[in-house]
Order: structure tokens, then C-alpha cells, then sequence
């Protein structure tokens, strides 16, 4: 989010007690979604606490918080009902809320997926406000045998008063966020469910009306990216099986793909550097990727020193354009878009958990206010802690993080030591014990005493 007058921003560190046991695919915050409020930068997010908080960066206080029935792992949509600030906010109770920006009272609620005694857990994904519609995709589990209803949805609902106007069956188990683009004019919403089935529907009339599809060779954990090339939009996704590859958003054929050494976790982000749009995205084999977006060209590859998790964020700091992603080194990493090089990190503390299973959690991303010299990051941490850091000036948790190369050194490095010890600890006048008691004796200083 960028602010036309920039305002001083201070430093933060938000936290929020609530204790909640750790379970596979439980995140502790989602991503924040920004929006200006009076002219201040507010930053609404959720999470495993099952509420809802609205911050105000500049006062740095609480404007308001909202409790719902079940975990938001998804971050909300801002816009406007009637000219009216509004947050829209899908929680894994399986409703839909209508907020007011300002105050956090209920414009309206919907339930999506009425109760029944056999729903079991549901994933809501975070809504997206487009073409004067609103798209939400979701799964319930539901543990009678008889329904075997295991289906995820894309809902679509009239901002307005969250009248359903139409569901669309997707897929048999979890799904990604809907995202929106047009392709000649025509509105078109894609989604992708967790098995890997990129659907592409156009949404011109009230029900959505499927497009193409596009098997993705493993599991998704994050939704496409959207790069439009003169009116020819092209989508961009990762897996589990560890390429990005990018699609033709009008037929779903393939552009290009590209390896990566491990799986990709979350979405990818496309900014453009000197004039050509670049493809940035990170993976678990430790390495963020910068791809020229027309080819999948590799620009540059940058190894941090732990998987990387998050979406990375682009923005301009002083007119250069930056990156910045979080991995499971505990460390949001600053980059300079344009090489790759490591501008500085910030460590962001322990996971308040022991155990996060890697590749079930739904992991939530960094944003950044960018208001010229006091721009700000925006994180929701593992250690319960939202972060709120100054982008260009110094913070109090600016730390030199250790790189993949880094931890080789030393693992090298300690390697060296130990097998230079090894000759000293095993010699023949070490393993003599005649010879140890000599040298003892000998190096005893005189008492005086016969």
C-alpha cells in the first residue's frame, strides 16, 4: 500500500496473549490487508485467536478488535458499501462478516455452509472483492459417510447485503484465495484447489462459468500471481513438486516452467525492475528466484539461511526497487530487488510453538506501507508478535541474518577444528599413561616439601 502523504510511522511491537494448543495447518497470524482510514495506514489481521484486529500505525494502538467463532487463517478485503469503509473477513466458522472499517460493528453476516451435526473443520480462503461481486472460496469437512460431502466452493455474494448469488463446486478437498483478472475486457476469476486443479471461470453473468483447467503436477499451498502484458494476462504458480510455471490466462497453456530444489509454499509476486516485469518467488530449499516473466529467465538466486515461507512483497523504498520475504530462520530478509543482494534482516523471534509441520501450514506474509523514508513493514510472527518495523531507518530488530553459504562456513569451519584436534587428542605420548604421569609430575610447581 502506498500513502500519498507520508506520515511518520513509528516502530511497534504488537502483542496479543491466547493460548491455543498447536495443530497441523494452525498458522498464529495471517496476512495483513491495508487500507487508509482518515488518513492514517490501519492494518487489519487475524488469526489463531479467532479475532479480528484492527491496528492504527501511527498512534500505534488498538482501533478495535472483532471475536469470531473458529480461526481466520486468510487475510480480509477492504472496500466500500454505500461509500462506507467496509473489511470483509472470512473466518473458519464458515460466515462471511461485512465490517465497518471505522468501528468494527456487523453491516451483515452470512453463513455459508449452514450447521449440521456432521461438519467437521472448515478452511474459508480470504475473500476478493471484484467486478462489484464478492468471491470467497471453501471447504467443510463433513464426517457423516452417508453425505460424503467433501467439496471446496467458490461462493460468490453481493457486497451490498451478502445476498449468495451463486456456489460452484471446485474441488473434493481444500482450495486457494480466488484471484480476478480480465482478459480482452471480460472478467475472469481463477482458483486453484489444494490437489493441484487450476480453474479458470469468466463471470460475466451470476454463476461463473468454467473457462479451462490446468493439472498442476502436485499439491498448491498458494494461489496463482497475475502479470498483464498488454491486455494477454499471464498466471504465475508454484507446487510441491517444486516448479513455477506459468500459464496463458486465456487458454491455460503453459508459457514456461522452471525447477526449483524443493517445493514452493505460498504464492509468487511479479514487480517490474528497469522497465521489465520479474517474476520473485521463494522456495524450501532455501533460495528466493527472480525470473524475467516473459520467459521464466533466471535473473538471480539468493539462498537465505532457512525455508522460505511467505509471499514475497514488492515495493519501492526511495525509488529502488526491494523484496522482502520471511523464512523459517526466524528472519524477515530485505533484499535489493535488482540483484538480489541483502540489504539487511530483522529477526522476528522463536515460534511459540516446538513443532510446525512444514508444507500443512497455511503461512501468512509481510506487507509494507510505502510512505517515502518512513516506510514501515507489516508481520504477523510465529512468536505471537505483529511487527511493525521502519524500512528506512534503523530498527531495533535489524540482525545480520546467517545465509545457506554462511551456515556451510561454519559447519565447515567446526569440521576443520575437530579433525585437527583429533592427531593432538589421539598421540602416542597422549595414550602412554607413564608419559602423562612424567609430564604432570614434572610441570608440578616446587612446595618446598621433600
Amino acid at each position: 500500500m502506498q500513502s500519498n502523504h507520508p506520515i511518520e510511522i513509528p516502530e511497534w511491537h504488537y502483542e496479543w496473549k491466547a493460548k491455543q494448543r498447536y495443530k497441523p495447518g494452525q498458522t498464529v497470524w495471517a496476512s495483513p490487508a491495508l487500507a487508509m482510514l482518515d488518513g492514517r495506514p490501519i492494518a487489519f489481521l487475524g488469526g489463531y485467536d479467532q479475532t479480528l484486529h484492527a491496528l492504527d500505525l501511527v498512534n500505534t494502538r488498538i482501533l478495535w478488535r472483532r471475536m469470531t467463532n473458529a480461526e481466520i487463517v486468510a487475510p480480509p478485503a477492504v472496500g466500500y458499501i454505500r461509500g462506507r469503509l467496509a473489511v470483509f473477513l472470512a473466518s473458519n466458522d464458515r460466515t462471511l462478516y461485512a465490517l465497518d472499517a471505522q468501528t468494527g460493528t456487523t453491516l451483515w453476516t452470512r453463513e455459508l455452509e449452514p450447521a449440521r451435526p456432521t461438519l467437521g473443520e472448515a478452511e474459508m480462503t480470504a475473500p476478493l472483492l471484484f467486478e462489484e461481486r464478492l468471491y470467497v472460496g471453501g471447504f467443510v469437512y463433513d464426517r457423516s459417510i452417508a453425505r460424503n460431502e467433501q467439496r471446496g466452493w467458490l461462493y460468490v455474494l453481493h457486497p451490498e447485503d451478502g445476498t449468495l448469488r451463486a456456489r460452484v463446486e471446485v474441488s473434493r478437498g481444500y482450495v486457494s484465495e480466488p484471484i480476478g483478472f480480465r482478459i480482452h475486457g471480460t472478467p475472469h476469476v481463477a482458483i486453484c484447489a489444494r490437489k493441484g486443479l487450476l480453474q479458470c471461470f469468466t463471470v460475466e453473468t451470476a454463476t461463473p462459468q468454467l473457462r479451462w483447467t490446468y493439472q498442476m503436477p502436485h499439491e498448491v499451498m498458494g494461489a496463482p500471481a497475475v502479470w498483464d502484458q498488454d491486455d494477454k494476462p499471464v498466471l504465475v504458480l508454484g507446487s510441491k513438486f517444486g516448479n513455477l510455471i506459468a500459464l496463458d490466462a486465456a487458454t491455460g497453456r503453459e508459457r514456461w516452467k522452471r525447477m526449483a530444489g524443493n517445493w514452493f509454499d505460498n504464492s509468487a509476486c511479479i514487480g517490474v525492475v528497469e522497465g521489465e516485469p520479474v517474476v520473485f518467488a521463494g522456495s524450501h530449499d532455501y533460495n528466493v528466484y527472480a525470473l524475467r516473466a516473459a520467459d521464466g529467465h533466471l535473473i538471480w538466486r539468493r539462498a537465505l539461511g532457512g525455508e522460505i515461507y511467505s509471499a514475497p512483497a514488492f515495493f519501492h523504498l526511495e525509488g529502488r526497487p526491494h523484496l522482502l520475504i520471511a523464512a523459517l530462520d526466524n528472519h524477515l530478509h530485505l533484499l535489493d530487488a535488482r540483484t538480489g543482494r541483502i540489504v539487511t534482516s530483522y529477526y522476528t523471534g522463536r515460534p511459540i510453538w516446538d513443532k510446525i509441520n512444514k508444507g500443512e501450514n497455511r503461512w501468512g506474509s509481510p506487507a509494507v506501507v510505502e510512505a517515502g523514508s518512513y516506510s514501515v513493514l507489516i508481520h504477523g510472527a510465529f512468536n505471537n508478535t505483529v511487527y511493525v518495523l521502519p524500512l528506512g531507518r534503523p530498527a531495533t530488530l535489524q540482525a545480520r541474518a546467517r545465509s545457506f553459504r554462511g551456515l556451510w562456513l561454519s559447519l565447515g569451519a567446526v569440521a576443520l577444528l575437530f579433525f585437527s584436534a583429533l592427531p593432538l587428542l589421539y598421540s602416542p605420548q597422549n595414550r602412554n599413561p607413564s608419559n602423562n604421569r612424567d609430564s604432570h609430575a614434572s610441570s608440578r610447581p616446587y612446595s618446598g616439601i621433600p
